[in-house]
Formats: C-alpha cells, structure tokens, sequence
C-alpha cells in the first residue's frame, strides 16, 4: 500500500494557486508534479516516460478526426436539414418543436460528440426557428442549451475517448454504452418540456399540420446528413469500424457531403483545420501533463486515502451520491476534461472498491461533468446559446436550470443501475 505524503497540502495547494492565477491547467499539473519530484528526489525521468507514453496511446489516434467533424459540421452547416426535417414531423404537436429541438441534438450528437458544437452551431438554428414560431425566446435558449448536454454522451464522444485512454479501457465499449443514457437523457427532458408547458404556462404554440409530401421532402433532404450518424452507428455497433477508424470514416463523409451539396469551400476547410488541430493541441497537452499529475496522485497516497475515507461510510448508496455531489460541484467551475484527468486515478480506485466496471464509471462520470455546462455559475453551454442567439443569459438561466431535474434523473439511473451502461457493451460483446 502506498503511504500518505504529509506533504500532499504543499502539492495541491501550488496548483489551487497557480489555476487561481489563471495559469494554464495543464502547466498548473506539471508545476506541482515537478515539486513533488524535487521534494521527493524522485527522477525526471518520469516526465518524459509518462508524456511519451500519454502521446503513443492507441486509444488517442480517434481524438482528432472526431474534433474536426465537430469543427466541420459548424462551418458547413450540414444541420439545418436535420432540424427542418424533424420540425415538419412534430411541429403540430404540443411543444412541437421543443421536442424537435431535444431530437436534433441527438442526431447530431451522432457525427460531433461535442456539447458546446451542438450549442453553438445547430442552438443558432433551432432557437431562430421556435422564436419565429412564436416560443417563448428564454425557454427555446433553454432547451437548447440543455440538449447540448447529450452530445458528449452518445457516441462518438470525445469524453469517452479520454476515459478510455486514462482508464485504458474499450474506447469500443465505451461508445457502446452510451447510446442507452443518452437516449434516456433525451426522453427524460422530452417529458420535463410536456410538464414545464403545462405547470408553467410557457408560450409554446403549435405550428400548422405539414402535408405527408412536405414531410417525406423533407426527410429526403435531410438523408445525406441523417447517413453520417447511420454509419457510425451501425459501424460501432457492428464492429466493422475501430474508434480511429470510425473518426476517419466520418471525417470524410462530412468532406464528400459538403462537396455533394456544394457547400464546401477552401476557406472553411482551412478554418476547421486549424481549430481543430489547436484543439488537438490544447487536448494532447492537458492528457501529457496529466499523466504525471496521476502519478502524482497516486504515489502520494491521496488516493488511498480518499478511497478509504469513503469506504468507512459503509453504504454503497451514500459513497455515489456523495461522489456525484463532488464531481456535480466540479463541473460548476472546471472543464470536462480537466475533471476526468485530475480525478481518474481516485475514480477508478472507487470503482473498484465499489464493485462497478470501468464502463460504468466513465459513463457516470461524463453526465455529471456534462451536467455542468449548464449549472451556474459558468454554464458554458447556456452562455455560448445566449452568444449565438442573441438572449440573455440570467433571463434564460431560470428555465435552464430546472432541466437539471431530467438530467439528474437520468444520473441516478446511470450511477445505481449498472445495466443503463453495461447491457449493450455485454449484448455486442464488447464488455464480458
């Protein structure tokens, strides 16, 4: 058993400091390993073999391709079609397009696995359209920014590919065990919008009946973007495609489509690439330097400290609900990715210390922190939808935050119901 370093307040409390002085995160992690290398004695060396090792990992090759089809898509605007689409299905519908706009977000979830993408990009679309139909504004940012949420939960999913790298699980499985909470995520803020309407008396009106030829035109319209997702799908689920294979297979068909409807140009490609190339950067560093941070952690003894700290309280129940509220509190001020490499050593203690699997865990772990984007104070997601659509933010927040009820909802059933994120991984063979 590792001991406790005493001096484990000096280390945390270097980087507490430098994050507060806006320094870096991931030069924050590095600072504060360095430190305790230095006041250790211990060698260099471990710098280098464990950013060596963070950048030879299999598991990363997916991370690029699947930012870019997120950087893509935006720039494209493949989008519109999907929303249009669905508006001619439900538009006639109490909260029609609410429900539209819940849809949309999964679909697109499907080819970005980016929340703040699905916010900034198809939030400009979705909320114009339910304004022009006369929604209520703050409600329609609201529903927007909520949705966004699932992008990181259904595949494939950029969270779950650093989850897998840390945990050195499936990246397969992974993929595999989110389409059932995220299909619940979305089913649950379908319900809130119907109990909100009514409770509320949200301006929601219904739009006229389209025509079964004005709904079949538009579902044609939208197939070249619906095909994306069905191929990653039935790729992941087939196993025809690896993780990396999967992000390529995407990354061209975004390319081939926009060329097919003429909407690509030199300008935009450029664009996506540099995005995504700097995201790439900014994602590489932060998973380098956090591999020594982990190291860190762990041969400090926090680890096993906090893993038992925990333990004592003998109540399986109590220990999740507990970590939720923590990782919840987190999400409010920290990125997503920031959480997932700070605490994924302590994390994968407790899960097995609690009996659950790696999957599992990393499927917890992603809602609570995607939960966060639109949790005060930052609500990323909220604050990006407001930017884009031109709303304000405090007057949306009061909407936005009682999504927060179907989301919880949906992570309780994630975090005491290992059969939400493990019965398809088990079915397709990708989790014995």
């Amino acid at each position: 058993m590792t001991s406790f370093d005493p001096m484990i307040l000096l280390y945390f409390g270097t980087f507490v400091v430098l994050i507060l002085l806006q320094i870096p995160i991931s030069y924050a992690m590095l600072f504060a390993s360095l430190e305790y290398l230095v006041v250790n004695h211990e060698s260099f060396i471990i710098f280098a073999q464990k950013t060596a090792n963070s950048f030879a990992d299999f598991n990363m090759l997916a991370l690029p391709s699947f930012l870019f089809v997120g950087c893509f898509m935006n720039e494209v605007g493949l989008t519109d079609r999907l929303f249009l689409m669905l508006e001619r299905w439900l538009g006639h519908l109490p909260g029609g397009l609410a429900h539209a706009n819940v849809l949309a977000s999964m679909l697109f979830a499907g080819m970005s696995g980016s929340a703040l993408a699905d916010a900034g990009g198809l939030g400009t679309i979705e909320v114009k359209a339910m304004s022009e139909a006369g929604y209520d504004k703050n409600f329609s940012i609201a529903v927007t920014a909520a949705s966004a949420g699932i992008g990181p939960i259904i595949p494939p999913s950029i969270n779950f590919v650093i989850w897998a790298f840390l945990s050195q699980t499936s990246t397969m499985a992974m993929f595999e065990a989110g389409y059932l909470p995220g299909a619940i995520m979305g089913i649950c803020m379908m319900v809130w919008i119907v109990i909100a309407m009514k409770t509320q008396n949200i301006k929601c009106p219904k739009s006229r009946r389209y025509t079964w030829r004005e709904r079949f035109f538009a579902t044609w319209k939208s197939l070249p973007a619906l095909g994306g997702p069905i191929i990653l799908i039935v790729g992941i689920t087939t196993g025809v495609f690896t993780p990396a294979e999967c992000g390529t297979v995407a990354a061209m068909y975004c390319v081939l489509l926009a060329i097919a409807i003429r909407r690509f140009n030199w300008a935009m490609f450029s664009r996506a690439l540099r995005a995504t190339i700097a995201s790439t950067g900014m994602v590489m560093c932060l998973c380098a330097s956090g591999m020594v941070f982990n190291w860190l952690i762990v041969t400090s003894g926090i680890t096993t400290m906090v893993t038992n700290t925990l333990m004592a309280l003998n109540n399986r129940i109590l220990i999740l609900l507990l970590l939720n509220c923590l990782l919840l509190f987190m999400g409010c001020f920290i990125g997503a990715m920031q959480i997932e490499i700070m605490m994924a050593p302590i994390l994968m203690n407790l899960a097995t210390a609690l009996g659950m699997s790696y999957i599992q865990m990393g499927v917890m772990v992603v809602l609570n922190i995607t939960i966060g984007i639109i949790t005060p104070p930052f609500a990323p997601a909220l604050f990006v939808t407001c930017k884009a659509t031109g709303g304000n933010f405090e007057s949306a927040l009061k909407y936005t935050v009682q999504f927060l009820i179907p989301l919880f909802i949906t992570l309780m059933l994630v975090a005491y119901v290992p059969q939400v994120t493990e019965f398809l991984p088990r079915l397709l063979g990708a989790l014995k």
